[in-house]
């Protein structure tokens, strides 16, 4: 056993928000992680575990995240002609920006594409987007901006 305090200030952690997924998600994880033998304490529905095992924790969020369905819903349906899709007209992102989307997208498992500055999504996963696009207006993101070096 690990005399490892998720409350200590002077350890590393990591923080997984998981309030999300349902509670008999959060305890299938909880005994995974157990039968893993790797220390972690919940603090409301925050997951904690030492940074030390932050690597083996996003292979087992995929593995536990596509065997019970967890953000799957998000990419349900196509983007192909005749889908049920929503587009957004993101004139007004460089391509930098697009691409950070693109990976915001992608995280989240979100199916799209582009039509040159217009991006398309199945229906079913307006809200999640308009949630990101939310963020970056707020500017909660913070985009890596290299000044536009382009000649």
């Amino acid at each position: 056993m690990t005399d490892w305090n998720p409350l200590d200030p002077d350890l590393e952690n990591v923080y997984y928000d998981l309030s999300s997924w349902t509670s008999d998600q959060q305890a299938e994880l909880t005994a995974r992680l157990a039968n893993a033998d790797i220390a972690h304490a919940w603090v409301e529905s925050e997951l904690v575990v030492s940074a030390e095992f932050e690597d083996l924790m996003d292979t087992l969020f995929d593995k536990l995240e596509k065997e019970l369905g967890i953000g799957v819903t998000a990419v349900a349906g196509g983007v192909d002609e005749g889908d049920d899709v929503t587009e957004y007209e993101l004139d007004e992102f460089d391509i930098e920006e697009r691409r950070e989307l693109t990976e915001m997208l992608i995280a989240n498992r979100v199916t799209h594409r582009w039509m040159e500055t217009t991006l398309i999504v199945p229906t079913a996963a307006e809200e999640i987007v308009d949630g990101l696009l939310d963020e970056i207006d707020a500017g909660d993101i913070e985009f890596d901006d290299d000044d536009n070096d382009d000649e």
